[in-house]
């Protein structure tokens, strides 16, 4: 099981199919049973506050999760006060659905403004995977950074319709295990740790190493 801080009330976890197992619940039961995956969730945020020292005074607020091909589980908890982290549109769509979606694109103050995000995987190869998917020529930046065998994708993209448009399409970085972030760990905190792998021009390097994208 590892965890990582997003901030002081949302975390990251990943955790696999065996560990799931060892806490008395099967995949179908996540999938299936709201009860017995809030009862899941209360026991990893538990574990998260023991770890990170999160703030889960308001339990769990909202959650993203997602199946990786070898049924570990991928999730994005967040402990925080729904109404202060969400705008009134952002909250509408969670009191229709209790999983929220991959974070909305929000657009800059003016155009020329570079709209960035970061893309949590789980390995190298379903980076690899993404990129691929991805496309070249769509990110005006992006740039790698490895920390404690979680990867960071860093992706910028000019505000314009054309560049928001292109943003709109890392959604299917959930096909790959990704989960994309607005507030994830800083780049200057990567930097501090010299964990840069691509520094310029990633998806490009990535798609030219390993094939042609798909």
């Amino acid at each position: 099981m590892t965890f990582w801080k997003i901030t002081d009330t949302r975390m990251n976890c990943l955790i696999s199919h065996q560990e799931i197992q060892a806490l008395g619940y099967d995949l179908a039961e996540l999938t299936q049973n709201q009860e017995r995956t809030q009862e899941f969730l209360d026991i990893l945020v538990k574990k998260g506050k023991e770890v990170l020292g999160i703030n889960i005074d308001n339990g769990v607020q909202s959650f993203y999760g997602t199946f990786l091909p070898d049924k570990s589980l991928l999730l994005s908890i967040s402990c925080g006060d729904i109404e202060e982290e969400l705008d009134e549109e952002e909250t509408a769509d969670l009191q229709r659905e209790y999983r929220l979606p991959l974070l909305p694109l929000e657009e800059g103050d003016y155009e020329g403004d570079l709209i960035s995000y970061q893309i949590l995987f789980p390995s190298l190869d379903y980076v690899i995977q993404f990129c691929q998917v991805f496309g070249t020529g769509k990110a005006a930046q992006s740039r790698l950074y490895e920390h404690d065998d979680i990867y960071y994708l860093l992706m910028e993209f000019e505000n314009t319709e054309a560049g928001r448009n292109s943003a709109n399409k890392i959604i299917s970085a959930e096909e790959f295990g990704g989960l994309v972030e607005k507030e994830a760990i800083s780049e200057l905190f990567l930097k501090e740790h010299e964990s840069c792998i691509i520094e310029e021009g990633a998806v490009e390097a990535l798609c030219n190493t390993f094939g042609k994208t798909l």
